[in-house]
């Protein structure tokens, strides 16, 4: 087993870019208004019987994968328990949900399918979110994609709420790149982690070329925008640059320290050290030429779909309406990572 990290604070594996995008979340307008009007509808009790209706506790379903995670929950101290579920599913997939009491489900397919260390893996990269406060907005993401509320016929309040989607969705991706560094914490072995990355990819890999493929068969104006709303959209950063993230964690002063048990530890009666803060507005400082041509890239995705509306007609729009729909990204492997 690894060794423990007491007290660990979950800042110590947070990726740069994912508190910038959250930071750059945070100032979208209309942000704190979609919060509030979400998190009230939402009810633990209501979001728990949706997810465990067909599922299972992982202590009675699977003892030697709730072992597993009960050694996860050891090594990075979890303050809290964590409840784990194994559900049905022909998808290798761990996915969080809850509101104020986060949950991990796992698939029976990633029970049967990978090794033990990769289970640990996934399992480890599951408690990273949890951990990290992710999942709050992840649910909120989910609820919004359930009641499809941005997306009306035609596409025109797309135009409106797209700087708040593509803040989302930005944030979204960058939170799986803190994730990812709390599972190598966890299993630290470079090896396992990339291949249960190449293991959750490959579906959404196929899912993605096979839309594009479907898109051809639309309008070269049609394609283009449901092209860009399918990047803009998506929840996962590119596999080749996960890989390439979590090799130089792994050999960074960073990862190192960590493990020879120099880390920042919880204190829940004070706020993060200064130190730490300054840190943080220094890196916030290096990411706002990104954030910057994030923005940008949403203006310019809001012009394009516009123009394409208006030149389309109210017709074309309702088709481009059932067309992001059928290719709404969603399902497969890792879609809830």
């Amino acid at each position: 087993m690894p060794p423990h990290f007491p007290d660990i604070d979950p800042i110590a594996w947070e990726h740069p870019a994912d508190r910038a995008a959250l930071d750059a979340l945070r100032s979208v307008p209309g942000f704190d208004a979609v919060l509030r009007a979400t998190l009230g509808r939402l009810q633990d009790a209501v979001a728990l019987r949706s997810h465990l209706a067909d599922a299972s506790p992982a202590a009675e379903e699977a003892p030697h994968v709730h072992r597993t995670w009960q050694e996860v929950l050891g090594v990075l101290d979890a303050p809290d328990p964590v409840p784990l579920y194994v559900r049905d599913g022909d998808s290798i997939n761990g996915y969080t949900f809850g509101v104020r009491r986060p949950h991990v489900m796992v698939t029976q397919a990633a029970i049967e399918r990978l090794t033990v260390p990769q289970l640990r893996a996934i399992l480890a990269h599951e408690l990273g979110h949890v951990m990290s406060g992710h999942i709050t907005y992840k649910t909120i993401i989910r609820a919004l994609e359930a009641t499809r509320w941005w997306l009306l016929p035609g596409g025109t309040n797309l135009v409106l709420t797209a700087p708040l989607l593509l803040a989302l969705y930005a944030w979204d991706r960058k939170s799986e790149l803190s994730a990812d560094r709390a599972e190598l914490l966890v299993v630290q072995d470079l090896d396992v982690s990339v291949r249960l990355l190449r293991l959750t990819h490959a579906p959404i890999i196929e899912q993605v070329q096979e839309r594009y493929r479907r898109i051809a068969e639309v309008s070269r104006a049609g394609a283009q925008a449901i092209e860009a709303l399918e990047q803009a959209f998506s929840k996962h950063p590119p596999l080749d640059e996960r890989i390439a993230e979590l090799e130089a964690w792994h050999t960074s002063d960073r990862y190192r320290a960590i493990l020879a048990g120099d880390y920042p530890r919880r204190d829940p009666d004070a706020l993060r050290p200064a130190a730490v803060e300054e840190r943080l507005d220094t890196v916030r400082s290096g990411f706002e030429e990104q954030v910057a041509a994030a923005r940008q890239a949403g203006a310019r995705l809001r012009s394009q779909a516009s123009s394409w509306l208006s030149d389309l007609g109210e017709a074309a729009g309702s088709q481009a309406g059932s067309l992001l729909e059928r290719f709404r990204p969603g399902g497969g492997a890792g879609d809830e990572e």
